[in-house]
């Protein structure tokens, strides 16, 4: 199930010093993913799988230092009931607080968590207009219904908008406004064009999109905060 840890991070969990744990595998094809040896079998089978007692151990060793644990991917919830005993596994060892990352495909396991109160905050990424999804290999049904989830937590959710302009235009956003209004926090992440699946990508993108965009989401979404990662 995990392929990489990252011992110490100061951005992935915000306000938290945390561990990082990558898992593999992933539902989606975007073409802007940038973990693209998470996310093909041809290159994660390539990789060492990492137990996961010794990442527990690792996280009990930097317990006095690290103040949270982030799992992301690839896509965590694929998954399914091992990474929730993994999670449980987490907390009972460690007592630390958990973050999930998820492109928002897996509705019936965001909820359990919620239900079980074993993640204290969730990251999901949203990629596109509802309609656009079926480009990624996604089902923007099963997204909505994990929004719908996370809005009665709203307080504990960020939602991530990676700045891919062939896949953001301002109709786009016009119809992701709202959703993005059931929440209180979006990072805006910038398109790093290294590494990415998809190779004839849009090359380095004109800081003046990112404050386009920037702009057109606070004109319509005064009342929620915009954390700039570009």
């Amino acid at each position: 199930m995990i392929k990489g840890f990252i011992g110490t991070s100061l951005v992935d969990y915000p306000g938290k010093i945390s561990s990082v744990i990558f898992t593999y595998g992933c539902n989606y094809r975007c073409p802007f993913c940038y973990n693209v040896d998470l996310v093909l079998p041809e290159r994660y089978k390539k990789l060492k799988n990492l137990s996961e007692d010794w990442v527990i151990e690792e996280l009990k060793r930097r317990k006095g230092f690290i103040k949270g644990v982030v799992i992301t991917g690839g896509e965590p919830t694929l998954w399914g009931k091992r990474l929730v005993s993994f999670i449980e596994e987490v907390r009972s060892q460690t007592g630390l607080p958990v973050k999930l990352d998820t492109n928002g495909s897996s509705p019936e396991l965001v909820e359990e968590l919620v239900i079980s109160g074993l993640v204290d905050f969730f990251a999901i990424d949203f990629k596109t207009s509802p309609d656009r999804y079926a480009e990624l290999g996604g089902d923007f049904a099963l997204v909505e219904q994990t929004f719908r989830v996370l809005k009665n937590i709203a307080d504990r959710v960020e939602i991530r908008v990676t700045m891919y302009p062939p896949l953001l235009t301002e109709k786009d956003l016009e119809k992701m406004v709202p959703y993005l209004a059931w929440f209180k926090r979006i990072a805006l992440q910038k398109f790093v064009p290294e590494n990415t699946l998809k190779k004839d990508l849009v090359g380095e993108v004109n800081p003046e999109f990112y404050h386009r965009v920037d702009a057109y989401l606070k004109e319509r979404l005064p009342e929620v905060s915009i954390v700039k990662r570009y």
